[in-house]
């Protein structure tokens, strides 16, 4: 489903984890009032050491704080106030601390209790920070009310009970931050600031959106400016610039005796030398040694390398101050005992450069480890080869045994490699390599990739361990991997005209899946952000969906299994007037004309959450329930519950808020039904979507007439312990299948109405870059016991429960968010073997084939044309910057455009929307190198303007705010657009991708003849 792209994560739930390194910046205006400059933007401060009831205001603006409750006590070395959930803490109202487009709140706090929603700070109609209730999953939210909503709120894991926690709240009129202990989460939240608020401030204590906290506070600070990473990082660790005397060393050899002169330990570590390493023990996920006291240039030294072993974790983390702002580079970690040497990039961080004022390790994510750091290094060049392996997979999207197939290793350099290196592949038992085992590789260039292939043969069906090892003279430990691959049977078919007649698996289950409808070249993003995820290529290839011979091989597979309906996410793109859509493709194109359709049921959801609601009731019944109607519900094939057409609605709420309150929606609801049984269908079955345990949801959407409810993705709460992987983070799967379940109990236990379970195999969103986090180590087997949670569950609802015994999978094809039963080169087809045998009559049914079992050609060959056409010949380059000619043909469609091609060294296209887009290379450039984009382009009618997005290693989803846009004239000629980068302050560190925006209208000619950056 589309969220991300359309700046909507998950009803908003989860943020791109990234690391602004934004200087502090000035007030962009504060609805009826100026914002004032004095003291820095300091506005309030107030230390509660004292057990007086009124606390004075130290910024120095008179702002008392009034205090009744709570009772002052010595907490590790400090006076802070004890709070126990029913103190009143406030501050009268002022101009001063209400919202405006520059403003951060800063504060320390500890809470003991999430067992329910908690008010950390609240000022009526201008801004909250508040503990979620539990059924949202008590996670820390700050919503700043701009344009007249709260949300979207910006949203970070809950806080660890019982432990200190540094928070910074910022809001700078587009974008939204919540830093927890230094790691930021951000949303984008744009709008003009409230109207000046006759409300107090509320500390720690009741209000309409939570109770009062028990634990803890130590300050409190109010700013009308936005903090720069380089002020919130300087106070949450102590890396400040106080220290008159300074070093300019970048080398810190631990193994002289006076290496620990400078390091102090922070957060309750320890430190000591023991031979010729420093050693580190923590208390705390933060407990970190620091240098403060530097001052070296750094701006050519891009290199930090780090030999280090370590016992516990995933990830260690270098802070550092600059004088061009502050960071953390975060870096994954191997908890054996052993040494190993770790290499950074530093340059790709924004802050990076100019003078190093102080530098942090914090050498473990997890409590109590032991870390032994031989030596950290800062250098121009990198001191050894970093040659990684990043996949191992089949070439063939379905191995077969007794034939030859290829064992593919794609690789990667992070440094460029010297020559020498060789790879050499060890297949299991059962596995005979037809090309030798070892072979050279090629010379990798800086941040190049390759790919090595191997023919081996397997003797018979089997599922084994392939490893790979790349040895060489400037590695500095052997690199080595594996990867588990399955071979299976070669049944020698006899050769198909078409796709086999599907042979329906049994089953006293009804059982459906979700189908996301965003796998056609030029409607989406498509396939580029998948490929590079092998593992996640469907068996059927990287096919072109909207195809009937698609849509045919899909109900085989699904019916065969036992799955026989399909609910497509359907969306809709105006308001109040004949419907338009967009991905309509699966539908009309490929599930209605296929041959199979009359064998499977299916219907749509209506994604209301990114596509577009309803202007009225007038809107939903004369324009939307007409074309539902006429298009679907009248179908002979449409799915339905009791007689009566299945309509899906993702997000009922709001349905509610444009509709006008629930009673609304009520009507609503018994109007569509009442037309749908006039015009002969017998009414219509409305299914809402939720997601999460909330009964106050839950009973909402009963008291609307619902008929039932169900979900698409199943909401999540993240585990106490995770393991990072890079800039994410994960859990294993299993916690994720107690959750569900957890889930369909609480529905059925609060038994508001009927709720048809939904079965989420995973969440992986890395392709997308939509969260953080993600589940891990998922397994047919785990699914398996998914599976067998959801039978019990089903098996326990009442006898005259009308959805009682229907399961909805989440999701077929969602291979960019990670949640998938679609067979894939990675799993096979695990996922619907698991299914049938879980849920259907006898264990077997027919064969697992692809249509090169039965002599067919494969589907994908469309998809495959278009990607060896001319529009994608020339050679990528991570670090080109410039493109004209053919090059421009690297330039991809990514949405909204139609007819691209590059001609006569032009590049052409026609948008097919008002919100087309081309998408540049990947790309690994350093923004401070750059101070403009040009684009030369002609417009021969007025087309709107053009805007130009970018992604950074540190900010990697598009927003608005990280964006320049450019006038345009439709006078037929040539004309250079120059869009200035560098005066957008997200305009740093490493430039991963540009996003380039040519009109904002649907049917213009779009011509391009040259992009650069200068």
């Amino acid at each position: 489903m589309i969220r991300a792209r359309c700046g909507v994560v998950r009803q908003t739930r989860w943020f791109t984890l990234r690391l602004s390194a934004i200087a502090a910046t000035v007030c962009l205006g504060c609805g009826q009032s100026a914002c004032s400059a004095a003291d820095d933007g300091l506005v309030g401060y107030w230390r509660f050491d004292s057990p007086a009831q009124s606390i004075t205001d130290r910024s120095g603006h008179g702002h008392v704080a009034h205090v009744s409750g709570g009772k002052v006590v010595v907490d590790g070395g400090k006076r802070v106030l004890a709070l126990d959930g029913r103190q009143q803490i406030t501050v009268p109202s002022s101009r001063e601390l209400d919202l405006c487009a520059g403003f951060s709140i800063a504060m320390k706090i500890k809470i003991d209790d999430l067992a329910q929603g908690h008010t950390i700070l609240f000022k009526d109609g201008q801004y909250v920070l508040r503990i979620n209730w539990p059924e949202e999953g008590s996670q820390l939210s700050f919503f700043p009310r701009a344009g007249g909503r709260w949300e979207p709120r910006v949203t970070a894991d809950p806080p660890a009970p019982g432990t200190w926690t540094h928070l910074v709240a910022t809001w700078d009129g587009h974008q939204s931050m919540l830093w927890v202990n230094g790691i930021p989460v951000a949303g984008v939240h744009a709008g003009k600031p409230p109207a000046t608020s006759d409300a107090p401030l509320v500390i720690a204590s009741s209000s309409p959106h939570g109770s009062g906290i028990r634990g803890a506070i130590e300050y409190l600070k109010i700013y009308r400016k936005k903090l720069s990473s380089k002020e919130i990082l300087a106070e949450v660790f102590g890396l400040g610039d106080a220290h008159p005397s300074r070093s300019a060393t970048t080398d810190f050899d631990f193994s002289r005796a006076d290496s620990l002169a400078n390091w102090t330990a922070q957060a309750d570590a320890s430190i000591s030398r023991r031979g010729h390493q420093l050693v580190i023990h923590t208390k705390t996920p933060n407990s970190r040694a620091v240098n403060n006291r530097l001052g070296a240039n750094i701006d050519k030294r891009d290199w930090l390398s780090l030999r280090m072993s370590v016992d516990k974790g995933s990830q260690a983390r270098v802070l550092f101050v600059t004088t061009k702002g502050a960071g953390y580079l975060p870096l994954q970690t191997v908890a054996d005992r052993k040494p190993h040497s770790y290499l950074i990039e530093c340059w790709t961080q924004p802050g990076w450069g100019g003078e190093l004022l102080a530098l942090g390790l914090i050498p473990s994510d997890a409590a109590g480890s032991t870390a032994h750091i031989e030596r950290l290094q800062l250098s121009e060049e990198p001191p050894f080869t970093d040659v990684r392996v990043e996949r191992i997979f089949t070439d063939s999207t379905l191995a077969r045994a007794g034939r030859p197939e290829r064992i593919m290793v794609r690789l990667s350099s992070m440094t460029g490699a010297a020559g020498g290196l060789t790879a050499t592949l060890s297949p299991p038992q059962g596995v005979m390599l037809k090309t030798p085992a070892s072979q050279a590789l090629p010379g990798l260039t800086y941040h190049d990739e390759t790919e090595l292939a191997w023919t081996v043969e397997a003797e018979r069906p089997l599922t084994g361990t392939f490893s790979v090892a790349i040895r060489g003279a400037r590695i500095a430990e052997p690199v080595s991997a594996t990867e588990t691959l399955t071979f299976q049977a070669d049944l020698r078919l006899p050769k198909a005209e078409y796709v086999p007649v599907p042979v329906p698996a049994k089953s006293k289950y009804t059982l459906w899946t979700h189908y996301c409808p965003l796998w056609k070249t030029g409607t989406h993003m498509g396939w580029k952000l998948i490929e590079p995820w092998p593992e996640r290529e469907p068996v059927l290839g990287w096919y072109n969906e909207g195809s009937p011979e698609v849509a045919d091989w899909h109900i085989k597979y699904m019916l065969e299994h036992g799955i026989s309906g399909i609910i497509y996410c359907w969306y809709r793109t105006n308001l109040n007037g004949p419907v338009k859509q967009q991905l309509g493709h699966a539908i009309h194109d490929g599930l209605l004309k296929a041959r199979y359709l009359p064998m499977i049921r299916f219907g749509i959801m209506w994604e209301n959450g990114c596509g577009q609601g309803v202007g009225s009731a007038d809107d939903l019944m004369h324009n939307l329930l007409p074309f539902w109607i006429d298009n679907y519900f009248s179908n002979p094939s449409y799915a339905r519950i009791g007689g009566k057409p299945v309509l899906y609605v993702w997000v009922p709420s709001n349905l509610r808020s444009q509709l006008g309150g629930s009673p609304n929606v009520r009507k609503a609801l018994d109007a569509m039904r009442a037309e749908c049984r006039r015009r002969g269908l017998g009414g219509l079955y409305l299914v809402g979507c939720v997601q999460h345990e909330s009964a106050a949801e839950l009973k909402a959407v009963a008291a609307e007439g619902w008929d039932a409810s169900s979900a698409y993705c199943n909401n999540w709460k993240i585990p106490s312990q995770v393991t990072h992987v890079g800039h994410d983070y994960c859990a294993p799967f299993e916690g994720f299948v107690g959750q569900q379940e957890s889930l369909w109990k609480f529905k059925r236990r609060l038994h508001a109405l009927p709720d048809i379970t939904t079965a989420m195999m995973g969440w992986d969103s890395r392709p997308w870059k939509e969260t953080p986090f993600f589940w891990s180590d998922n397994t047919a087997q785990k699914f398996r016991d998914l599976c067998l949670r959801a039978k019990a569950s089903m098996d326990s609802a009442p006898a005259d429960d009308p959805v009682g015994k229907t399961l909805i999978f989440c999701c077929w094809d969602e291979f960019g968010e990670g949640h998938y039963i679609e067979p894939t080169r990675g799993k096979g087809f695990s996922y619907l073997d698991v299914i049938r045998d879980v849920f259907c009559e006898g264990s077997h049914g027919p064969a697992d084939i692809v249509p090169a079992d039965v002599g067919l050609p494969a589907v994908d060959s469309w998809y495959a044309a278009v990607r060896e056409s001319a529009y994608v010949r020339p050679k990528k380059s991570l670090h080109a910057h410039a493109w004209q000619g053919e090059a421009l043909a690297l330039w991809k469609p990514m949405m909204g455009l139609g007819h691209v091609e590059v001609r006569d060294g032009v590049l052409r296209a026609t948008s097919i929307n008002a919100d087309p887009a081309f998408v540049s290379p990947p790309l690994e450039l350093r923004a401070n190198r750059f101070t403009e984009l040009v684009v030369e382009m002609r417009s021969r009618a007025p087309s709107g303007p053009v805007q130009l997005f970018w992604t950074t290693m540190t900010e990697p989803a598009t927003s608005e705010p990280a964006s320049v846009s450019a006038p345009t004239l439709a006078d037929g000629r040539w004309h250079h657009y120059v869009l200035p980068v560098a005066t957008n302050p997200h305009w740093g560190g490493c430039i991963t991708s540009l996003r380039f925006d040519p009109a904002t209208i649907k049917d213009a000619a779009i011509e391009i003849k040259s992009v650069r950056l200068e």
